[in-house]
């Protein structure tokens, strides 16, 4: 006769204990490492911060004033200053400006303060994370505010149990709130409550009040399986991100103050993949939680149609730029191009411009070396050449003709974009332009080269870097 399996219930106090020991194994976390708990006062912090201790981590308390609340959050202060003096471990605290305007809603404010004034006090305190007292209930509501308000699976993934990159650990994503009060509870001890939690105006209160306990009473594991959802949401997001790194790889290139997009590149992307690949770029630039459905569907459509010069204003005093067939994405006041230059330049000395991706060198004229660019010249220079940017008003001058061609157009001839234009470079001699490097293709610039005594110096423009992007 087979034996009979016997389920095995455990205490809330054993539940909580043995739900965070495998969340710090599963994330490498040794009992010898020191955690800085951000602890508000509520329950869910003041619950994440004696489970730590009981399980035998380092730890020291952090808490965050937000200038909100006046005199309750002053008796905030000092209740977590006295749980932790209690208790033995360092107290830290920091005071940021939530009040202040600047665009964001006041949550939003308050978060990216908060976490940066975390950050702060754990790099000063020598602590390797930070832990947040996050729940399976916020994990439930984040996911469901995000999809009432339209995303994907990026939005879906909701909160991280864990960010190396802002050293964050959440270990209470698989613990119910109501399970950390009663932890409390039966330990004796007391928490805070916040009365703006009791705010409906806040849509992550009316949620949590009206529209939660509706889903328990249809399915009561409903608060569970969002929690699994968006554990499925953030598996989905991490395969889409690994299929478009190669071609945000090849497509990207950080530079001017923002990231240049080759939108041909991510054109070879299916619909789908190239709207993650957006999203990827998006989040890489901090915009991630501030781009609705909405943002998106504008930023593709952007990137299918503008044309040269057009603008898409973003979250964060953000904006896409299209500039001929790429497009720059940075701060509003545009990309801050390469400063013009002048300078002289003899053989055999050479010139690195290091701004433009350029070096000029010199040499013994040879046969014609097709993939470089060169400029030949007489073996005697009357004179320095100049090398420099661009100006207004430039021209060049065939050698078969006397009409002197203004360098814009050649540039509009070339389809040449602000980008290229801000970083061209121009060779002077004897007060007149000879050589535009990139534009040798042209028969103007063709013409002129050839028009020159072949027997002396070749001047020779090679990139620094071999990624260098051809005009």
């Amino acid at each position: 006769m087979g034996s009979l399996a016997v389920p095995i219930y455990l205490s809330v106090v054993a539940d909580a204990h043995l739900k965070v020991s495998c969340f710090l194994s599963a994330h490498g976390v040794a009992r010898s490492e020191r955690l800085l708990v951000a602890v508000s006062g509520g329950a869910d912090s003041c619950a994440l911060l004696q489970i730590l201790l009981a399980l035998g981590q380092r730890v020291g308390v952090a808490h965050v004033h937000h200038g909100l609340r006046k005199a309750a959050a002053d008796e905030d202060v000092e209740f977590v200053r006295a749980r932790a003096r209690a208790l033995g471990v360092p107290f830290h605290c920091a005071q940021v400006d939530a009040a202040a305007r600047d665009g964001r809603s006041p949550e939003a404010r308050a978060r990216a303060l908060r976490y940066a004034a975390l950050a702060q006090l754990r790099e000063g305190g020598g602590y390797r994370y930070v832990a947040t007292a996050h729940t399976l209930d916020d994990q439930a509501e984040t996911l469901l505010l995000r999809a009432v308000r339209g995303t994907g699976p990026r939005g879906l993934a909701s909160i991280a149990p864990h960010s190396a990159a802002e050293r964050l650990l959440r270990p209470l994503l698989s613990v119910r709130r109501e399970e950390l009060r009663r932890y409390l509870q039966e330990r004796g001890l007391g928490w805070r409550e916040d009365e703006s939690n009791a705010d409906l105006s806040i849509p992550r209160n009316r949620l949590r009040a009206d529209v939660l306990p509706v889903l328990e009473a249809i399915h009561p594991a409903a608060v569970r399986k969002l929690g699994e959802l968006a554990q499925t949401a953030r598996e989905m997001a991490s395969f889409f991100r690994d299929a478009v790194a190669p071609t945000l790889a090849r497509a990207l290139e950080e530079r001017d103050g923002g990231v240049w997009i080759d939108a041909a590149e991510l054109a070879e992307l299916s619909p789908w993949l190239r709207a993650q690949a957006v999203v990827e770029l998006l989040e890489r630039r901090g915009l991630g939680e501030r781009i609705s459905a909405t943002h998106l569907r504008r930023v593709l459509r952007f990137l299918e149609r503008a044309d040269s010069g057009k603008r898409l204003s973003l979250p964060q005093a953000m904006t896409l730029l299209c500039d001929r067939d790429r497009f720059w994405l940075g701060p509003e006041s545009g990309p801050s191009f390469p400063r013009p230059f002048s300078c002289e330049l003899c053989p055999p000395h050479a010139l690195e411009l290091p701004e433009r991706d350029l070096r000029l060198s010199w040499r013994r004229m040879r046969a014609h070396d097709s993939s470089r660019e060169t400029l030949l010249l007489p073996t005697q220079l009357s004179r320095p050449l100049v090398v420099r940017s661009p100006l207004p008003g430039d021209h060049m001058r065939s050698t078969e003709k006397a009409t002197a061609i203004p360098l814009q157009d050649l540039f509009a001839a070339a389809r040449w974009s602000r980008r290229a234009r801000a970083r061209a470079v121009v060779v002077e001699l004897a007060s007149e332009v000879i050589w535009v490097v990139g534009l040798a293709h042209l028969p103007l610039a063709r013409t002129a080269r050839q028009g020159l005594d072949k027997s002396g110096w070749e001047l020779v423009a090679d990139p620094l870097s071999p990624h260098l992007e051809s005009c």
